[in-house]
This record gives C-alpha cells, structure tokens and sequence, in this order.
C-alpha cells in the first residue's frame, strides 16, 4: 500500500481490493482540515437536535425520550417544477426526498414559522453527515444562516468564505479552495430572516451563484412560505417541500402521548387557540405552559401577534418557575426573573443590529455595543492602559514619555477587536519582516551607538546597530510572519479570549529569547575585537544597550499582540458598570441554556427560535 499526496490536499492509498468485479483504486482520505470540519458538523447538528424544543417536552415531563417519540408530526408535500404538488408518503425520509433523480440535491424548503423547517433540515444535515463519514469523496453538509447577508453587492461565494472564517476559523485561502473544489453542501437557512429590503437581492446573489462556476454540486435553502411567495424572483432549484399544519388527529395523538389529556380537552373548546398551535414550535410551547396561560387575557385579544406573545410570556414565566438545580450557578446567586430577561433582552438586541442568529462572547465589538460616550471611554481607558504600559518598559531609558504617547495613540486609535487564536508561521513574512527590522533597527542602533561616541569606538558602534537590527529583525519576522491557522472550531465560551491571551505570551517569551540570544552573541563579537584593559566593561555596556533594547521591544510586541485581550476586557468591564451585561457572561449564557431559552454548540448560543428572540427584543423592561 503506497500513500500519495492529491491535487486537493489530501492524502490518497492506492488499494487494490476486489469487490465482486471491482476494483477499488485511490481512495482518497480527507485531509486534517476537512476531518476537523466534518466533526464540527455532527456536533452541531446532533446538540441542536438534542436540544430543540420538541425533544424538551419529553425530557420535562419526566418521560424517557425514545426515538419514535420524538418524531415528526408534520406531513410535507413536495411539488417539482410545474407538476402540481404531491404528498410525500410518512415513512419517506427528508434524504430519500433531497436523493429523488427529479430533485438532484437542489431542495427548498418552506413552511410557516415554527413549523419545523430547521429541523427538517438539520435531519438532512445528519443524514448527509453520515454519508460524508463513510464517503470522502461526498461533499461536507455546512450550515448556514442567511441573515447575515446584508450587502446586496456581495457575491454570494465571498459571504460564504465570510461565513466559514467567522464560525469555523477557516482561512480565506482554505474557504476559497474548498468553494473552489465543490467540497462542501451549503444548507442555507433563515431567506426570510433577511433584511426584507434585500431578499429579493439575495434571491438574485443565490440564482447568479448557482449558474456561476463555483456552484456547488447540492444546495438546500429554507424559508418562510408567506414570505417567499411574495417575491417575484424564484430560486432556480429543483424542488420545494411544503410542511404542512398539523391536523386536528396529529395534535391529538401528540398530546395523548405525552399525557396532556387536559389541554387536548382545551383545544376542543377553544378553536382559536387550536388553530394557533398548528405548528409543532407553539404545540410544544404550550404544552409546556397552558397551566400559566389566563384564558381571560387570551379571549380578550384580537390578532395572532399578541396571541403569540402571550404564549410566549407564559412560556417564559413557566421557565422561570420550573425547580431544577442551576449547574451554572452551583454556588452562586442566580440572577432575578427580572434581570435574566433585561440581559436577553440586550443580547437579542445586539442580535438583531448585527444580523445574527448566533451568539459567540469574543465576537463582540465596541461598535455595537456601546454608543455615544461610551466608545470615547472605552478608547481612553484602552490608550491609558497601553500607554502607561509601554511607558514603563521604556522608563529605563527615559521613554516614560515617548511610550505614553505612543501608547495612548495606540490605545486611541483601536476600535475593532481583533483575535488571533491560532497560528503559525509564513516564511515569506518573515523575511520581510526580518529585512523591514534590519533596516529600522541598525539606524536606532548607529543612532544610539554614535550618541554614545565617547563611550564607544566606530566598530562597537557598528556591532551595537547589528545587534539591535538582528534583535528586531527578528521580532518583526516572527510578528509579521504569524498568520491565522486553517481551522479553528469554538468549542466553549471565551475559547478565542484565552488563545489569544497564551499567544500573546507565547511571542513575548520568544522576542525576550532572542533578545538574550543576540546579546550573547553581541559580547562574543565584541571580546574578539577588542584587547583593552577596558574591554571587559565596553562588552558589559554594550551588552546592556542590546540586552534592555531586545527586551522592550519584545515586551512592546508581545502587548501590541495581545492587545485584543485589553480590549475585549476593557469593553466587558463598561459594559458590566453600566448594567448591561452580567459579570460572568458564559455562566449567565449557560443558565439560560438550562432555562430553555437560549440553545448551545460549543462556544456559540442562539434563541431556540426566532419568534422567541424577536419576543425579547421587543420587550419592555
């Protein structure tokens, strides 16, 4: 068996195994990158499932959660091309569906809010999994939410390397090659949740994209039906399933099943609150909450908005009554009612203005979450910081001023929080970066040597400049050279924080090496050229010149790299003072998980439905 390496960057064997009258050649292996993302799919996938709503009923009501419990209520029908829509028979999976020789891989999926469309597609994106798992060559099922397209200019390859390097850490390079190589299926959700003034443009970017060269060879898109139907561009795909309402029997047999005979009982009686909870998202959220639900209230309103929001004030209020032990706050205070939903409130907010559905604590940025004074603050307390910081490095050779200056400049000027969480070397970087240190190094150090000139004859001059030029050089190569690795998955809270905390360490301790290491070398040039009496002391003060200069500018370095820390700090800090977030974020995020109001995959949160974080923002507290 001999290993080959593909044009696609992957490792291949060449096997020659016979199978009945086949014979199995090169099989390619997924390479690193490719195994890292495809795992990262089934986690998300399969803890978003286990965490859905539907699934939550069975585990709240004490009943053990069996897999043909949980199963869908909805039927769907499916229409193709101009033939009129047909049902799909209940035992046909969503994969038989999305494999149909009419459907090829190119499948749109509608159905009214809550009616299941996310998880019809995430059933899809498991079963797409599984083949991914078991065939390297089938693409990688990856998803996405559409409401983070809000450039109607932007292609829509560019958005989904966007997309890959924002939740999964791929590189620019890396997300074009796999675009590039069809290597991945795209599972586009939430075409409603887009601005409304650009979803017809979106339609456009999706249609141009699919007849461009960079079509991938699957697709699956979801959406509102309302919505879609209104628009007067339709996607160029090759059908659409439609998830139907649930009908007066599937409700039955679902609440009978989960031994909610009682409400059954109410929805007989009450036929506006039957047809309401027609989906299974409202089924599920009232079968958790009808006990919290005042019939009086309900009769007495008029349109299914506010109906809605009352069923969702009693789900919130049920949600906070459930007793259970918080293994978020162990040992903590748990936050009031009151402030859990002033918070949520905040980030479903920040949400909304971000066009996200995703939720990740080091993503936050000061542009969105502060306004008026308190971006000027957060500025001046980030430029007091690194100012007064490298202030002191330089204090031993009377740049306390100079560094504050150039610290506050620094600090001043910072404004989008930029994390580096992994990484690794680029050669080329390096020696630009070396050449770039060698230059602006040797004229500080010939400057510093010559200012020196009593102390120092021209060849210790020359020396000195050398060495300080090598030092930052070297610094600077190493610096520049740090580039972003390929793939970076969050898999808990604050992940990226505590990597670029430890990276910025890391390259502190390598400019203070070479530091050391430079300045060694500095004494050994210098003791062969000169054979003085005084030699010895001219090497011990030419070696503090090199040694205090390759210290500051690693010190200096290592600040500027892990600047981003400073600043995430510093916003958390204005934002905690003004009551705007809780002092630990990930601990209060996490006990919303357990609230059932909020859903986790690693590091990133999300409401368990839009109707829900929409409630929130709207909200008054």
């Amino acid at each position: 068996m001999s290993r080959q390496y593909d044009n696609r960057g992957r490792d291949q064997f060449n096997i020659e195994q016979v199978q009945g009258n086949v014979i199995v050649q090169n099989q390619p292996i997924r390479s690193r990158n490719e195994l890292l993302l495809l795992q990262a799919i089934e986690q998300e996938v399969d803890s978003r499932l286990a965490q859905s709503l539907h699934n939550h009923v069975f585990v709240t009501l004490d009943k053990e959660s069996h897999p043909e419990q949980v199963k869908h209520l909805w039927d769907t029908e499916i229409k193709i091309g101009a033939k009129p829509p047909q049902p799909i028979p209940p035992k046909t999976s969503i994969i038989e569906t999305f494999e149909q020789t009419e459907i090829a891989g190119r499948l749109l999926i509608l159905g009214a809010p809550g009616s299941g469309k996310t998880t019809t597609m995430l059933d899809l994106a498991k079963a797409l999994v599984a083949q991914a798992e078991q065939d390297s060559v089938r693409p990688i099922p990856v998803l996405f939410n559409l409401s983070s397209w809000t450039d109607p200019r932007q292609l829509m390859p560019d958005w989904l390397v966007e997309e890959l390097k924002s939740k999964y850490g791929a590189g620019k390079a890396l997300a074009g090659q796999w675009l590039q190589e069809k290597l991945i299926l795209p599972m586009l959700d939430g075409l409603d949740e887009v601005k409304i003034e650009h979803q017809e443009s979106c339609v456009a970017a999706i249609n141009l994209w699919l007849q461009g060269d960079l079509r991938p060879p699957s697709v699956v898109v979801c959406s509102r039906q309302e919505e879609y139907a209104n628009y007067q561009t339709r996607l160029n795909l090759n059908g659409a399933i439609l998830l139907q309402s649930l009908t007066e029997e599937q409700i039955q047999e679902y609440l009978l099943g989960v031994n909610r005979t009682e409400l059954w009982q109410l929805l007989q009686q009450d036929t506006e609150l039957l047809e309401l909870v027609r989906t299974p998202l409202l089924l599920s959220i009232t079968i958790l909450s009808y006990a919290k639900l005042s019939l009086q209230q309900w009769q007495a309103l008029n349109s299914t908005k506010q109906r809605i929001n009352l069923l969702l004030d009693a789900y919130i209020t049920t949600m906070f009554e459930r007793r259970f032990n918080s293994r978020a706050y162990r040992e903590s205070k748990v936050p009031s009612d009151r402030q859990t939903q002033k918070w949520l409130r905040v980030l479903s907010l920040q949400m909304q203005r971000e066009s996200q559905t995703e939720f990740l604590i080091e993503r936050m940025q000061p542009s969105v979450w502060l306004f008026g004074k308190q971006q000027g603050m957060y500025r001046l307390s980030i430029g007091l910081t690194i100012g007064l910081t490298i202030g002191l490095i330089g204090w031993p050779i009377g740049w306390l001023t100079e560094g504050l200056i150039f610290g506050l400049i620094l600090g001043l000027s910072s404004s989008k929080i930029n994390l580096v969480e992994t990484i690794k070397l680029s050669f080329k970087k390096v020696i630009f970066g070396l050449i770039l240190g060698l230059i602006l190094g040797l004229i500080l150090g010939l400057s510093i040597g010559l200012t020196q000139g009593r102390e120092f004859n021209m060849q210790v001059v020359l020396i000195i400049g050398l060495s300080i030029g090598l030092i930052l050089g070297l610094i600077l190569g190493v610096n520049i050279g740090l580039i972003s690795s390929e793939l970076d998955v969050k898999t808990s809270p604050n992940q990226g924080i505590r990597k670029t905390a430890r990276n910025a360490l890391l390259i502190t301790l390598i400019s203070v090496l070479i530091s050391v290491l430079i300045s060694v070398l500095f004494s050994v040039l210098m003791s062969s050229f000169l054979d003085s009496d005084d030699s010895f002391q001219i090497v011990l003060s030419g070696m503090k010149w090199v040694l205090i200069f390759g210290l500051i500018f690693g010190l200096i370095f290592g600040l500027i790299f892990g600047k981003a820390c400073l600043q995430h700090l510093s916003l958390r800090l204005i934002l905690y003072h003004n009551g705007t977030i809780p002092w630990n974020y990930a601990r209060f995020l996490n006990y919303c998980t357990e609230l059932l109001f909020l859903q986790r995959v690693g590091g990133r949160y999300r409401f368990i439905h839009k109707l829900l974080q929409d409630y929130f923002a709207e909200m008054e507290i």
